[in-house]
């Protein structure tokens, strides 16, 4: 993600910016690496809610200079968007793009922290004082509270343990088909995946006794739980900006104290150590017994040795997890350490680690298989609601707070957990006389009151911040259910609470009753547009339309000046394509018109390296808000369709399929799927592993990326075409904008807005059609595009549709070279057999008649030929020639007219939408 680049010249900086700068530098040395996290936090529906703005995050070097000229514009996009500014407290160790932000990667404490919700100043030092604490180094008045720090003499260093390994990620399709964030770390080459496995990221001793510690503090003064190394606390200087899309005022935060000399050992704080809840769980693992030394049994004999064959065959990058496997296995067992050790020390990476490496192998699964018997343990023996290792003070809090609760835009990282059953409202159910109409309908009100439900294409989906979330499944719609009631079944025994039962959600899920009820979506998008009758839609809901937008707002501009920054350094080939498309951008603004009426783009360079993605991925950048991942062509229709419903499924609107290209030449790209899925009006794909499909209105752009590219005609026809073309090496060529992606993604708005100018002053000007003869004009998309880039002074949109043609589909090609030669050859009629062997014999239409005996080449080529009758091709030496066919006494016979130029044609045909293809 590209950083915002400083104003060119600096001014100086407000208040705020100053407090904030004096703030950061106390806490940090200038070579420390600081995380700061935007989160925009608000009410609704009686709840609290928070989004976090990822395009904002940054991971700065403290530097005063450099805070000085980032913060202000930092600031500014904060008031714009309504956004808290949060800063991890402890240093990260390095990296820019958040492999280092969690806590067992810490290796840096300057100080130790607490946060006390719902107290004044003088309330919150009165604590302090009363637990034998020194005075702090910092004190701020958060604005819900006061956040209290105590500068250390020396940093806590956490060295023992080496430089942590940064965490990756890899974005996967889970059983639902949704992507999700695996994470990751590469450790001797090899790939140790970071879900589930809780041993690979415990905290080491230093860092757990820093860790309790801060608990103790938080413990004597009645502070939130904020005492985790990786916490975030309010950005001292910013501003409070707690539901203020709902109206609520910001509210300022306050350094009431900051002496950078005021330091103190470590060790003062030290007899404060109290547990915490993780080095609680890790001590009570530790207690854990393993399973007792056994003879294996004969049953899991080949298991073990299918274990020990795949730790010797297991390639770089999977050796680790292999023999982690291993392990556990051997443990859960009843196997001897000794045992195992004397099988495997002459295989794998236990042959080259040596013992050393088997015994923290070993150790680590003994954690593993504590941790599983722990859990089902406490699963089975859940223990008292209150923990009896922390105690809090009674809290007070100011008038007009609702309850005595910490705030959580002040800890984000912290969710405000799973309330009790009582907290939540409960429908009581007993299913021998409890109509089941009746109790869905009113878990269906709920829904209602939830306030983000609708149906969407016949299926309920969820939106919260910009995700749309689909309910498919029994398990989702229950844990949506479970968010906003109890239910309560009634039994002669008194009655349980238990979830949504598979019998219930099915009814519900297939029964329309409940989803008519629900506020229907009939577009979301994450950009405003204009609905059909020329409203800018922006802002949530629009009932009148049923278009959930939920993107930001937008102003017009008048003039083009981001845009045509961002576009001046791709090399189109023509200035069709350029034309084309910019028709493509302004799509994104006018897709309530054009549902499942609007052209895929079909970007094709003559070579790698021209900017092709990075065209696809604006476009997806301003109809998604962000760069999106992309799906490869696959020939295989059924898995090709499975991908791009994942696609779907996670939310996307932009579909690119980039590079796309087939195994064998001659071969083109075609897809009964991507054909259809361009012009239906309603997407519905199968999942992934699923029995569901996934359903949407077609208000997606699909892009795709290749070079030379040979497609099929229906896959052709529904497209329009951007060429780009370089002669020479694409990688001397440079770009004036370096990143034209982080470019638009900075820019978003103001590019959109300038689309939306474009489209306004057509709108001021009357609505001036254009007359273009596409082939695709679903909707009068090719005419009402184009008259507004022709009132915007764009010309030649559309110009390259026949050029295309000639260029991409091959079947239009060899059928040019075979008019061709029919021109010069004597014979003056023929037979779709004669055709057919013909054109065998020039090596022309190779994948249509593939593997067909002489009589099935005939028929195929009499098809072919019905696509061209009466269509002009420019032949050898400047002639002019139509492909007629006719009829005599033995059936249908197919002959060429040809003339010395466009005008000696005799009797050409008009044809108003069909302009012919020509072969120079």
């Amino acid at each position: 993600m590209a950083e915002a680049s400083p104003p060119a010249s600096a001014t100086e900086p407000d208040s705020g910016v100053r407090t904030a700068i004096t703030f950061l530098t106390t806490l940090f040395e200038p070579t420390d690496r600081m995380l700061v996290r935007p989160i925009e936090t608000w009410n609704e529906n009686g709840g609290k809610k928070s989004s976090v703005s990822f395009r904002e995050i940054r991971r700065w070097p403290v530097d005063p200079a450099l805070l000085a000229l980032r913060l202000p514009h930092l600031f500014a996009v904060a008031a714009e968007k309504k956004l808290n500014l949060f800063f991890g407290v402890c240093p990260r160790f390095a990296g820019a793009e958040g492999e280092f932000d969690l806590a067992w990667q810490i290796r840096t404490v300057r100080v130790l922290w607490t946060d006390i919700d719902h107290v004044s100043v003088e309330q919150a030092l009165q604590r302090v004082s009363r637990a034998g604490l020194p005075e702090p180094s910092i004190i701020v008045n958060s604005g819900n509270g006061v956040h209290l720090y105590w500068l250390l003499e020396t940093p806590y260093l956490i060295d023992d343990v080496g430089d942590p390994p940064p965490v990756l990620t890899e974005w996967v399709a889970d059983a639902t088909g949704k992507s999700k964030p695996l994470k990751y770390v590469m450790i001797d080459g090899d790939r140790i995946d970071l879900d589930g496995k809780k041993h690979l990221h415990r905290l080491s001793a230093k860092a757990e006794h820093v860790q309790d510690v801060l608990a103790g503090i938080a413990h004597a003064v009645g502070g939130d739980a904020t005492h985790d190394l990786s916490r975030l606390l309010r950005i001292e200087g910013s501003a409070k900006r707690k539901n203020e899309r709902n109206g609520t005022p910001p509210r300022p935060t306050e350094l009431v104290a900051c002496e950078p000399g005021r330091r103190y050992p470590f060790a003062l704080f030290e007899p404060l150590k109290a547990c915490s809840p993780t080095v609680e769980r890790t001590k009570r693992i530790a207690q854990m017994p393993l399973p007792r030394i056994r003879n294996l049994p004969s049953s899991k004999v080949d298991r073990y040795e299918e274990r020990i064959a795949a730790c010797a065959i297991a390639g770089i990058g999977n050796r680790s997890e292999a023999d982690f496997a291993l392990c556990c296995f051997a443990i859960r067992n009843g196997m001897g350490r000794e045992e195992v050790w004397s099988r495997v020390q002459s295989i794998g990476k236990f042959a080259e680690g040596g013992e050393r490496y088997f015994a923290t192998s070993w150790e680590n699964a003994e954690f593993e298989v504590r941790a599983e018997r722990y859990d089902k343990l406490l699963k089975e023996n859940p223990p008292p609601a209150r923990s009896a290792c922390r105690t809090r003070e009674p809290a007070t809090f100011e008038a007009g707070d609702a309850a005595p609760r910490g705030d959580p835009s002040d800890c984000p990282d912290d969710g405000p957990g799973d309330p009790e059953p009582g907290q939540r409202p409960t429908i009581e159910i007993e299913p021998s006389i409890t109509p089941v109409a009746e109790s869905l309908a009113q878990m269906t009100t709920h829904l209602l009151r939830s306030g983000d439900c609708y149906a969407r294409a016949d299926q309920l989906v969820r939106i919260r911040n910009d995700a749309v979330l689909p309910i498919l499944s029994n398990a989702e719609l229950a844990g949506l259910i479970s968010e906003f009631v109890e239910l309560r079944f009634i039994d002669r025994n008194g009655g349980s609470f238990k979830p949504l039962p598979t019998s219930y959600g099915t009814t519900w899920l297939h029964n329309s009753r409940g989803l008519v009820r629900l506020p229907a979506i009939s577009l979301y998008t994450r950009n405003p547009v204009f609905t059909e009758d020329w409203r800018l839609a922006t802002g949530g809901y629009d009932a009148a339309s049923g278009i959930y937008c939920a993107g930001p707002a937008v102003e017009p501009h008048a003039d083009t000046a981001h845009l045509d920054a961002l576009l001046a350094d791709f090399c189109f080939r023509a200035p069709a394509d350029r034309a084309n498309y910019l028709g493509m951008l302004l799509t994104v603004v006018l897709m309530p018109r054009f549902i499942g009426s609007k052209p895929a783009v079909l970007f094709n360079g003559n070579q790698p390296g021209l900017g092709k993605s990075m065209l696809a991925q604006v476009l997806a950048i301003l109809r998604d808000g962000r760069s999106v991942g992309t799906a490869s062509y696959n020939p295989n229709d059924e898995e090709f369709e499975k991908r791009l419903g994942a696609m779907v499924r996670d939310g996307l609107t932009t579909l690119i399929i980039d590079n796309a290209k087939v195994g064998r030449a001659g071969a083109r790209i075609e897809s009964a799927c991507l054909e259809r899925s361009i012009t239906d009006a309603r997407l519905c794909f199968r999942l992934l592993t699923r029995s569901e499909h996934i359903q949407a209105e077609n208000s997606h752009i699909f892009a795709i990326t290749a070079n030379s590219a040979e497609v099929s005609r229906d896959l052709l026809t529904r497209s329009v075409v951007v060429n780009l073309h370089h002669d020479g090496d694409p990688t001397r060529r440079t770009f004036t904008i370096e990143d034209p992606e982080g470019y638009a993604l900075e820019h978003r708005e103001a590019i959109l807005g300038e689309l939306i100018g474009i489209v306004r002053g057509w709108i001021d000007a009357g609505r001036p059609m254009a007359e273009h003869r596409s082939r695709f004009n679903k909707k009068g998309w090719a005419n009402l595009v184009g008259g507004i880039l022709r009132h915007a002074g764009v010309e030649g949109f559309l110009a390259n549709a026949e050029e295309a043609s000639r260029e991409h589909d091959p079947v239009r090609r060899d059928f040019s070279e075979l008019v061709a030669l029919l021109a010069d050859h004597p014979q003056g009629t023929w037979t779709a057999a004669e055709l057919a062997n013909f054109a065998v014999e020039q090596g022309l239409f190779a994948d249509e008649f593939r593997n067909a005996v002489p009589r099935a080449q005939a028929i195929r080529l009499g098809i072919l030929a019905t696509r061209f009758v009466d269509e002009q091709f420019l032949v050898r030496r400047g002639r002019l020639a139509i492909f007629r066919r006719g009829t005599d006494r033995n059936g249908t016979v197919y002959r060429i007219e040809v003339g010395a130029s466009d005008d000696g044609i005799p009797d050409r045909p008009s044809h108003p939408g069909r302009s012919g293809c020509f072969l120079v």
